[in-house]
């Protein structure tokens, strides 16, 4: 699977979630009781799969860029002049 694929999933069921966990906090009274644990454990997982696939998506994105344009050629070179 691609990054930005599970990045774009995770980040659905997290907004999905959080809209579900706040209808069903508005009508029960008396949720989440003794679920609350797990719904913690979910919403932890979520945030922390989106904010990593994110962080990945990012790099690879990156690292596309910089070898269509030939990137990190021209960035030594403009180091080199500037330390000069």
């Amino acid at each position: 699977m691609d990054y930005e694929l599970i990045f774009y999933l995770s980040g659905g069921a997290l907004a999905v979630s959080a809209v579900l966990v706040t209808f069903l906090g508005l009508r029960v009274s008396k949720f989440p009781g003794k679920a609350a644990p797990l719904v913690v454990v979910w919403f932890v997982a979520l945030v922390g799969m989106s904010t990593t696939f994110a962080v990945l998506h990012s790099k690879h994105e990156e690292e596309q860029r910089e070898a269509e344009v030939g990137l990190p050629a021209a960035t030594e070179e403009s180091e080199a002049e500037e330390a000069e």
